[in-house]
């Protein structure tokens, strides 16, 4: 019987959550839910001097707004709860657990400790370098020099250090990448855990060791991450064995460029989840965005290729989702793509859908607001390009403006004009087709043109020109509101 697919996003909470992390944990999640299984959520925070709490929330909650649900990894908020049969899913929680396995490698000789100060360590390599070749802890002109073969003990202070290979080749079998070789020769001796504080202690664990027990001690059955972390798997492969542990399989994620080819930065557009979310773009919008990036879905066996394909359902994106359609090289991302998907999935929800996300962008009063209200609000807005687009285009309904366009009143708030005004604050039907009635014999009674008298309830009732439809426009603002704001202009 075949294991049930695990699959982990594992982040550093040492900076803010990037959109090629995001794009790492989409893939993870797609890769799960396609197959049935479990997708966990890992925070990797042994780098103690830029992991910070503030980071881990930050990750957390990034991941909740992008609609990343994890079945097994921390509660958001409480650093103490976690969700799973495998907690605590913080590293520095689980140190105990990576002692003892340090120790079994010290008691089996396939580790051993190093006292070498970092000073002693950068003589040899310059020494090493000058003489043209590269330097390798215990190998090539090293061999002899090193901790291995000092026979070092406990009784100072010291780091660990992992016994490598030193022949053959490390073969990384990825689903992505293909086959790829490293010479067992090229590697290092590498720590396993740094210097402790007292003789005998084993310090905290480095990343690529708690990453291994980690991914065994969760039965993560596929490794899918950013192809930065390439040359840390000929590292771990020989950890898993020497553990006793079976591989899981690798998939190495190419990295994401701008536009432009050069490597992705802020004036390609933002570059952390919280800016896409103060943006106002859709948490399904960036994840098909994030999703189409080094990936291309197959619908019957060929690539999407019109508009309308490419506007992919979360459940189409599970049905399709397969590692071997991603492509190895580097993707392009592009802003305007997202932008043009945010403005297609915002016209295609419905208000209750867009609801909930477009709410932190609106004054308090919004939850006041009768449920029908809020949907003609929405759906008056809903051409809007992203989420600030429709509130800032709804403003108009929470106060009077607190600034009028000078040049809009001089050409639209003309005396001619104002009898047609205190018709309009007279009409009592405000139902969108008694407005339609009392709208059109107002024009009628006046001689006037459709766009005279909206463009001059726009400036009176919005400070410019530019509104909903002018019948949503008076109903959102209200027959009380409409009496008063035109008002002044009579």
């Amino acid at each position: 019987m075949s294991r049930q697919v695990v699959t982990r996003f594992a982040p550093s909470p040492t900076g803010m959550l990037h959109i090629g992390g995001v794009r790492t944990a989409l893939f993870c999640w797609l890769y799960a839910r396609r197959h049935g299984g479990r997708f966990i959520l890992r925070i990797e925070d042994t780098d103690l001097s830029r992991s910070t709490d503030d980071n881990i929330r930050i990750i957390e909650e990034g991941m909740a707004w992008c609609g990343l649900d994890w079945d097994e990894g921390p509660v958001v908020g409480d650093p103490g709860s976690w969700k799973g049969p495998h907690g605590p899913y913080r590293q520095m929680q689980r140190m105990d657990l990576y002692r003892a396995k340090i120790q079994e490698l010290l008691d089996q000789g396939l580790a051993y400790r190093c006292r070498c100060s970092k000073e002693a360590l950068d003589e040899r390599r310059k020494a090493v370098e000058a003489a043209g070749k590269v330097f390798q802890y215990n190998r090539g002109l090293d061999a002899g020099k090193g901790c291995a073969d000092a026979h070092h003990d406990a009784s100072q202070p010291c780091a660990i250090r992992f016994r490598m290979p030193v022949e053959g080749d490390i073969v990384v079998d990825d689903l992505i990448k293909g086959e790829t070789r490293f010479p067992a020769e090229s590697l290092d001796d590498w720590i396993l855990a740094r210097t402790g504080s007292t003789p005998g202690e084993i310090g905290v664990p480095t990343y690529n060791f708690c990453v291994v027990v980690d991914d065994t001690h969760m039965e993560v059955t596929h490794v899918i991450r950013g192809d930065d972390h390439l040359n840390n798997t000929p590292k771990q492969i020989p950890l898993f064995r020497a553990l006793g542990y079976d591989l899981p399989a690798f998939a190495h994620v190419p990295m994401i460029l701008g536009a432009d080819g050069a490597k992705l930065s802020k004036r390609h557009g933002a570059t952390s989840i919280t800016e896409y979310q103060a943006m106002g773009l859709l948490p399904s919008a960036v994840r098909l965005a994030l999703a189409r990036l080094s990936w291309t879905p197959k619908i019957d066996g060929r690539a999407v290729e019109s508009a309308e394909e490419e506007l992919l359902t979360d459940e189409q994106m599970i049905q399709l989702f397969d590692l071997a359609d991603c492509q190895k090289s580097a993707a392009r991302f592009d802003m305007d793509k997202l932008n043009w998907m945010n403005q297609k999935l915002i016209q295609r929800a419905t208000w209750q859908e867009l609801e909930p996300h477009l709410r932190p962008f609106l004054p308090a009063a919004w939850a006041e607001k009768p449920e029908a209200w809020k949907a003609l609000a929405i759906q008056a807005t809903q051409k809007g390009k992203s989420l600030t687009d429709m509130a800032e285009a709804l403003r108009f309904a929470f106060a009077p403006p607190a600034a009028f366009d000078e040049k809009a009143v001089g050409t639209f708030l003309t005396p001619a004009i104002k009898p047609a005004l205190a018709d309009v604050r007279g009409l009592a039907d405000y139902s969108h087709a008694g407005l339609e009635a009392g709208f059109n014999a107002i024009l009628a009674k006046h001689g006037l043109k459709t766009k005279d008298l909206a463009q001059a309830l726009r400036v009176a009732l919005c400070g410019k020109p530019v509104s909903p439809g002018i019948f949503d426009t008076l109903m959102l603002v209200g027959q009380e509101g409409v009496a008063a704001r035109l008002e002044r202009w009579l």
